[in-house]
């Protein structure tokens, strides 16, 4: 919660707004709480939230809009591909598939394993792995138990449905897209979202010289604040206080 309130909470609401956050599925309270996991369908999951918001009392339906940070990116894309009523929306990056973040740190022979679906000796190799590999082991662990699977193929195979490519061009909300220099999860996704997304998407570079590389721009906040609320205030009509 630490880094959301930095990231959009507090800037949110100097800016005047009204800030409602909530954990998703696999996400924090909902992970640990109630053991929930992961899933790519988040119409199914930001429509409800989007319903209780403009069920409280003041809100104007019109200036409902929706941030998503990190792998928010893709939940929120994917829930824009469906759910239309958003005034506007950003991503923080943009992300399009997932399991890129994943893929990328696999020797082509396990590549090619999972290609061919030989899961049992993909499986075998990649438990061989871990045990010479004590600090991947770990971190592989903490990745996959928002998954909800058990076995190293079967979590791959899970990631590799959070995927936005087919259903992208379905996005009519305004959309900011986030994208900063040195990305290291998913470097050059933003620009393919915004290819995927004519006519409705805008492309804001963070740059090194900036102080704002990397992913979700950690050191430069501030001006990641200024650049995205300047941006939806511009398209809600309304003036900072």
């Amino acid at each position: 919660m630490a880094g959301i309130w930095s990231e959009c909470i507090h800037p949110g609401l100097l800016r005047g707004h009204n800030v409602l956050v909530f954990d998703g599925p696999g996400q924090q309270g909902q992970l640990f709480g109630r053991q929930s996991s992961f899933r790519p369908d988040w119409e199914h999951v930001l429509s409800p939230v989007l319903d209780t918001t403009l069920a409280l009392d003041g809100i104007d339906a019109d200036r409902v809009w929706v941030y998503g940070v990190s792998q928010g990116g893709f939940w929120v894309a994917r829930a824009l591909a469906f759910e239309h009523r958003f005034a506007a929306a950003v991503t923080d990056p943009g992300v399009v598939d997932v399991s890129t973040s994943w893929m990328q740190h696999l020797p082509a022979r396990l590549r090619h394993l999972l290609e061919r679906g030989d899961v049992q000796e993909f499986d075998k190799e990649m438990a061989l792995g871990m045990r010479f590999s004590p600090d991947t082991a770990r971190t592989w662990l903490f990745r996959a138990r928002p998954c909800g699977a058990s076995g190293y193929a079967e979590t791959i195979r899970a990631v590799r449905a959070y995927n936005v490519e087919e259903v992208a061009h379905q996005i009519t909300t305004p959309l900011l897209i986030l994208s900063p220099e040195d990305e290291q999860f998913w470097p050059g996704q933003s620009q393919r979202l915004a290819e995927l997304t004519p006519g409705v998407s805008t492309v804001v570079p963070f740059t090194r010289e900036e102080g704002a590389q990397g992913h979700c721009q950690p050191l430069g906040r501030a001006l990641t604040a200024q650049r995205v609320f300047d941006w939806v205030e511009e398209r809600l009509g309304v003036s900072a206080p």
